[in-house]
């Protein structure tokens, strides 16, 4: 889990609301036929990062959660590339001194939230929950159809994590689940990123 030093909101977008950044986190897999919790096409990305945002009229994250619009959530979808990508790579550096479990890390030389989102106006936007338990419907979730780019290498730090115990941090997603009756909207912001 990773804070900022400063606290952006996002809006519009078709979002009821402003809503407040909490905090952003990654999901991940043994190897990179999978990792994300989402799909696009049926494919399953290595990593996905969500971006966790608060309703800013719920006052916090725990005042949202039991809200069916408390929270925002965007979803960033990350694809093996040839070569590292600078952008995540003061995240990457932070990895060696983290443990699950263990004290939070602090990633230096952060790099602003923006230049982790994907160049795009497309994206999916749909009513959902959390995807770790209580599961709480509360989410709006938005999940861009750009993917960004990560080297195997960088992923190797997300795969050498160790929990407490020295079993490996892998496989931390909870699997695409079926829509049950939900409707996915596509949408363009018109800007071309």
């Amino acid at each position: 889990v990773v804070g900022l030093d400063i606290t952006p909101t996002v809006n519009d977008g078709g979002l009821p609301g402003e809503y407040t950044f909490a905090q952003y986190h990654f999901h991940w897999g043994a190897d990179s036929s999978k990792g994300s919790e989402h799909t696009i096409n049926g494919v399953q990305f290595p990593l996905e990062m969500h971006i966790v945002n608060f309703k800013t009229e719920y006052g916090s994250l725990g005042g949202s959660v039991d809200k069916g619009d408390g929270l925002a959530v965007l979803g960033v979808m990350w694809e093996i590339q040839p070569s590292d990508n600078p952008n995540i790579q003061p995240i990457i550096d932070a990895l060696a001194s983290a443990t699950a479990g263990g004290p939070a890390i602090e990633v230096k030389d952060k790099n602003p939230l923006m230049d982790m989102l994907p160049k795009t106006d497309v994206f999916f936007r749909y009513l959902g929950s959390l995807t770790t338990p209580t599961c709480n419907e509360a989410v709006v979730w938005t999940l861009f159809q750009a993917t960004n780019g990560i080297s195997e290498k960088q992923m190797a730090a997300f795969r050498s994590l160790k929990f407490p115990s020295g079993s490996a941090l892998v496989d931390n997603f909870r699997p695409p689940q079926p829509l049950n009756g939900r409707e996915i909207q596509v949408r363009s912001t018109g800007g071309g990123g």
